[in-house]
C-alpha cells in the first residue's frame, strides 16, 4: 500500500469514528431531553399524584361530571384533596382504587352492572384476596346485573340483603382492619382442619404479612356503566380510621356470618 492510499484510509477511518461519536451524543441528548419532559409532565399532573397508593394516606374526591377540571383543595391539617373531573380519568381512578386491594374487599352496592368492574373483582379473588359482596335483593339478579357471573366463582362470597327495607348503600371497604382479622381467623381455622396438610412437608415458613392501611369509597355512584358515563355522580375516598371503622360496622350489620371459625370464636 502506497502512502497516498494509506492517507485516504486513515482519513476515512477518522471520519467514521467522529461521526459515530456525534451520533451517540445526539442520541443521548434527545433521549435525556425526552425523559426530562416526561418527568416534568408527570410532576405537573396532580391527578397522577393521588394514584400513588404507597402509603395509603388517602383523601380524594371523584366527580363524574361533564366538565374537565383539575384542582387541589387543601384542608386541615395540611392534607390535599385532589379533584379530577374527567369521566375517562375517573373511571380509571375508580378501578385503580379497587385493584389496589391487597387482602380484602368488602362491597355494599345497590347495583352492580359494570362488566369491567366485575372482571376486576374476579381477578382480585384469583389473587387470594377475600371478597364479600352485599347487594339489594330486588336488584341482584335483574339484567344486566353481574351478580350471577360473580356467584359462579367460589372464592367470591355474595349475599343479598336480608333487611326488609331497601338496601341503597353504595360503598366498598378495601383492606379494612376487621375484614383482615376475619381473613386471618379463617386461614387459621383452615390450617387447623389440615386443609393444607398435603403441603406441610414442603411448605416454606410463612413470612410476616405486611400491613396495608384500609380505606373506604362511598358516594352516589352505583357500579354501573350508565352511572359512570351519563350521570352526575360523586365518590369520596378516605383512609380516615374513624370513617373506615363506621363503614365496617355497617357492613358487618348487613353480612350474615356462617363460618364456624367465627361463630365459635371468642
Amino acid at each position: 500500500m502506497d502512502w497516498r492510499n494509506a492517507k485516504i484510509l486513515l482519513a476515512s477511518t477518522a471520519t467514521v469514528v467522529v461521526a459515530s461519536q456525534i451520533v451517540k451524543k445526539v442520541y443521548k441528548y434527545f433521549s435525556s431531553s425526552k425523559k426530562s419532559c416526561l418527568s416534568e409532565t408527570r410532576n405537573e399532573d396532580t391527578c397522577d399524584e393521588v394514584l400513588n397508593l404507597k402509603n395509603r394516606d388517602i383523601n380524594d374526591v371523584i366527580l363524574f361530571s361533564d366538565d374537565v377540571v383539575r384542582h387541589t383543595v387543601r384542608v386541615p391539617p395540611n392534607k390535599d384533596i385532589t379533584i379530577c373531573e374527567s369521566r375517562e380519568l375517573n373511571c380509571f381512578k375508580l378501578i385503580k382504587y379497587i385493584k389496589s386491594a391487597r387482602e380484602t374487599l368488602d362491597v355494599c352496592m345497590y347495583l352492580i352492572t359494570s362488566s369491567e368492574i366485575a372482571e376486576q373483582i374476579i381477578r382480585l379473588g384469583q389473587k387470594h384476596i377475600l371478597v364479600r359482596i352485599v347487594v339489594d335483593s330486588d336488584m341482584a339478579f335483574t339484567p344486566p346485573s353481574q351478580i350471577n357471573k360473580l356467584k359462579e366463582y367460589s372464592f367470591i362470597q355474595v349475599q343479598t340483603s336480608k333487611k326488609s327495607i331497601l338496601m341503597h348503600h353504595k360503598f366498598c371497604i378495601i383492606d379494612g382492619p376487621k375484614a383482615i382479622k376475619r381473613k386471618n381467623m379463617l386461614k387459621a381455622h383452615a390450617e387447623k382442619l389440615n386443609v393444607y396438610g398435603t403441603f406441610t412437608k414442603t411448605a416454606k415458613v410463612p413470612q410476616k404479612s405486611k400491613h396495608f392501611k384500609g380505606f373506604v369509597m362511598s358516594g352516589s355512584l352505583n357500579w354501573s356503566t350508565q352511572a359512570m358515563v351519563s350521570n352526575h355522580e360523586s365518590v369520596i375516598v378516605t383512609s380516615h380510621q374513624n370513617i373506615v371503622g363506621k363503614f365496617e360496622k355497617e357492613f358487618e350489620s348487613l353480612w350474615v356470618e356462617t363460618e364456624p371459625a367465627l361463630m365459635t370464636s371468642t
